[in-house]
């Protein structure tokens, strides 16, 4: 358990550095990674906007991170929860296998995220 634990806790911090990192690449340069869906189709994808929303999350502007991307940031809490209880369950029992409300809810999220991108796109 306790080496599970500290794998956890090592590639955290590595993904929260390299996400700070990026947040202070973007506000140096001014702009983040393009979406390639969006410049080969001219669509916005379901997740285009994540970064202005993170963005804007870091510096506590939650109505600007809603209008970025608002299915994304209404999902946020259920991909924590989703993300904690997994993380839990596999430091205390090392399953990484998905409980049953967990795959329903990444299956809603997906879902919702489908039908998200057909709809911004209709707008």
């Amino acid at each position: 358990m306790q080496k599970r634990l500290k794998q956890v806790l090592l590639y955290t911090a590595i993904a929260l550095f390299a996400g700070l990192l990026y947040a202070w690449l973007i506000s140096k340069i001014g702009f983040g990674i393009p979406c390639m869906f969006h410049i080969l189709t001219g669509l916005d994808c379901p997740s285009c906007g994540i970064s202005r929303m993170c963005m804007a999350l870091l510096q506590l502007r939650f109505a600007d991170a809603f209008r970025y991307n608002p299915a994304i940031f209404c999902l946020l809490p259920l991909l924590l929860a989703v993300a904690v209880g997994w993380i839990v369950r596999y430091v205390r029992c090392g399953s990484v296998k998905l409980q049953r409300w967990m795959n329903i809810a990444v299956i809603f999220m997906i879902c919702v995220l489908i039908l998200f991108g057909f709809a911004r796109n209709l707008v």
